[in-house]
């Protein structure tokens, strides 16, 4: 893996997740600029790429810089593009998505997992330093990690690897939008605390204001925030237990929301003592993707 330093970054990131995109200017580490704007997940393949385009384009870049783009969903070894929770991104089916990007941004654009990019962000730069076996975990619209074993990133030849948020939870019995019934996903991300809350009478609510509900000590969504974090605790003993993870780098708008780490860890005490991995949050915040995806950039550059 590269050994460029932080303050070596210089270009352009965008990453697309289940609720927004957002495209950074990076100089010499330092984040200068960022757009952010909410994703269509019903806007299709085509429409997706050109709003990747836009906003790169609107963030400053220009032909020869380097850009790397950070999608949610599963990229293959031959660079097709398609959901696997078809609930978030619909009609995304094994898409050429840098071949597209290409066609706007230029040749040298390089796409990639979210993250994936994000783990190999905080292996280069952030809380995953100096870790041999570290996953970075979203919980966020949806959940995945992005998983480095001994300095290099796990990835698959079909794009599944790391999207852990299909396993299945033993506290599970709901169908998520991969066509799995029992997943993680559908217990902990924020999307499944929000269709709690609205099957509980609360309406239309954002997992941000049922936090904040939490916090005001309101036991409706102390319970749905127990729920998420136990789920998410049992999941960090389960990449311990199969893949040897001994650090868990927290990300994603639930995984860093106030008080969230707290409770994972009190869950995870439930375990015994060899499937408890570190848990920490995350180092470079909501910018990891955006890091880990401009180095992969220009590694690409450097070494075409």
């Amino acid at each position: 893996m590269s050994t460029h330093s932080i303050d070596e970054l210089t270009g352009f990131a965008v990453d697309l997740g289940g609720t927004k995109i957002a495209a950074a200017a990076i100089e010499n580490g330092t984040v200068t600029d960022v757009l952010v704007r909410r994703t269509d997940g019903n806007a299709g393949p085509l429409k997706l790429v050109s709003e990747l385009a836009d906003i790169s384009r609107q963030i400053g870049f220009k032909d020869g810089d380097p850009i790397g783009v950070a999608v949610a969903g599963r990229l293959d070894a031959k660079g097709l593009w398609s959901a696997v929770n078809k609930s978030i991104l619909t009609d995304l089916d094994e898409q050429p998505l840098a071949e597209k990007l290409g066609q706007h941004l230029g040749s040298g654009v390089v796409a990639l997992n979210d993250t994936q990019a994000a783990a190999i962000g905080e292996y280069r730069y952030g809380a995953a330093k100096c870790t041999g076996a570290a996953a970075y975990l979203t919980v966020s619209t949806g959940i995945s990690a992005g998983v480095v074993l001994n300095g290099v990133p796990l990835q698959s030849p079909n794009g599944l690897l790391g999207h852990v948020g299909f396993m299945t939870s033993r506290h599970g019995t709901r169908r998520c939008g991969s066509g799995r019934t029992g997943t993680f996903e559908s217990i902990a991300s924020g999307r499944a605390i929000e269709a709690k809350a609205t099957e509980l009478g609360f309406g239309s609510i954002t997992s941000e204001r049922i936090f904040e509900c939490a916090a005001s000590r309101e036991e409706w969504a102390q319970q749905l925030i127990e729920e998420s974090s136990a789920a998410i605790a049992e999941l960090c003993a389960n990449l311990a237990a199969s893949m040897g993870i001994e650090r868990v780098v927290l990300g994603g708008g639930v995984g860093l929301a106030p008080g969230y780490l707290e409770l994972v860890k009190t869950h995870l005490l439930d375990e015994p003592a060899l499937f408890r991995p570190e848990i920490v949050h995350s180092g470079l915040g909501k910018h990891s993707a955006l890091f880990g995806a401009l180095s992969v950039a220009i590694d690409r550059k450097a070494n075409p």
